[in-house]
């Protein structure tokens, strides 16, 4: 855990919310669409957080930062930063601009950002540490397809080593067949225009697990299942990004989470999360994150398919790290002001 250097205070701290607002000038020269949808899903969250804040007696600026734009944070007068960056072009950037501010702030580091942004990097991290990972090859986009290209049976799932927030992951990112895999890789590169990775498919459970630091110890929270309503759901049990993101489709309003997992066993439950505390130093996050795993009920093997550092959450019910929080006793109040604590006595 990292040490806490952060003098005690003797007035009420002042909070700063930093988060990623896009202009309309950013918006008709974005990257797509997708990108669009998932980096204005902010707002909910920043309003819900000062309004927290405000009520437990703290000073807060609110300091919206748009990829044209930082001059918002020039007005930063805080002692601690709540950081809810979350968008590609910018999530790195303001972690390290937050570093040479030298103030207190939330979450993990710019090199863990990089490094969980980046899925080849992570299964590597994985492997290093010995935490089951689905088997993998990696795609460039100047490598020729071929069948050596498939590293495991079909069916297998293609999907873009740099995206985040499920982009470019859909139903239709499996493959149960050569033909297929052709043209999903074909379609993918044609949208996003970067290395893919192609990961062995498990079948089974999608689970989720959220690891919390305190200055005392670190948590890994209830496990989350992702589970369906009314029987609407995937033909592949997938959390992707229809059913993250596209709130116009009956998928999305029949996903939510349960936590605990219905019929996991103890033994595994436990195992799972130790694994969960592992890969949350391996990747060297801080404060709080979460994984985002598969199980097979068959040979009761969970494989970990990415870690997220400072991993957005929303105060609404169907949310995986909500579900989570409540499973463990806790409000999601009490989580964020936890995360607060880590830094501010």
């Amino acid at each position: 855990m990292r040490k806490k250097n952060v003098k005690r205070l003797r007035r009420k701290p002042t909070i700063a919310l930093v988060y990623h607002h896009l202009s309309d000038k950013t918006k008709k020269e974005y990257y797509s669409r997708e990108h669009e949808i998932v980096d204005e899903d902010t707002k909910s969250t920043v309003h819900y957080m000062e309004r927290l804040f405000r009520r437990r007696g703290y000073h807060v600026q609110v300091i919206p930062v748009d990829e044209g734009d930082l001059s918002h944070l020039k007005k930063l007068k805080a002692d601690y930063v709540f950081n809810l960056v979350d968008s590609k072009s910018m999530e790195m950037a303001i972690a390290k601009i937050l570093k040479r501010l030298h103030i207190p702030y939330s979450g993990s580091s710019f090199e863990a950002i990089q490094t969980s942004n980046n899925k080849l990097r992570t299964k590597r991290l994985f492997e290093k540490h010995k935490l089951p990972t689905p088997i993998f090859t990696v795609l460039h986009m100047g490598d020729r397809v071929s069948r050596r290209i498939i590293p495991s049976k079909f069916p297998v799932m293609v999907k873009p080593a740099f995206e985040h927030c499920s982009i470019g992951i859909t139903e239709r990112s499996i493959a149960t067949n050569y033909k297929q895999f052709v043209s999903i890789v074909w379609r993918l590169r044609k949208s996003y225009r970067q290395t893919l990775l192609v990961e062995q498919f498990i079948p089974g459970k999608e689970l989720q697990v959220t690891v919390l630091e305190t200055r005392d110890k670190t948590v890994a929270l209830p496990i989350a299942e992702i589970a369906f309503r009314n029987g609407i759901r995937n033909k592949w049990n997938i959390y992707g990004f229809d059913e993250k993101w596209n709130k116009d489709l009956p998928i999305y309003k029949s996903c939510h989470f349960v936590s605990p997992p219905k019929h996991l066993k103890q033994a595994t439950n436990v195992l799972i999360k130790k694994d969960a505390i592992r890969a949350f130093y391996a990747l060297g996050l801080r404060d709080y994150g979460r994984f985002d795993l598969r199980y097979n009920p068959k040979n009761r093997q969970w494989y970990f398919l990415e870690g997220n550092a400072n991993a957005g959450f929303s105060p609404g019910p169907d949310d995986s790290m909500t579900a989570s929080i409540q499973a463990y006793g806790m409000t999601l109040d009490d989580f964020v002001m936890q995360i607060v604590k880590n830094s501010i006595n």
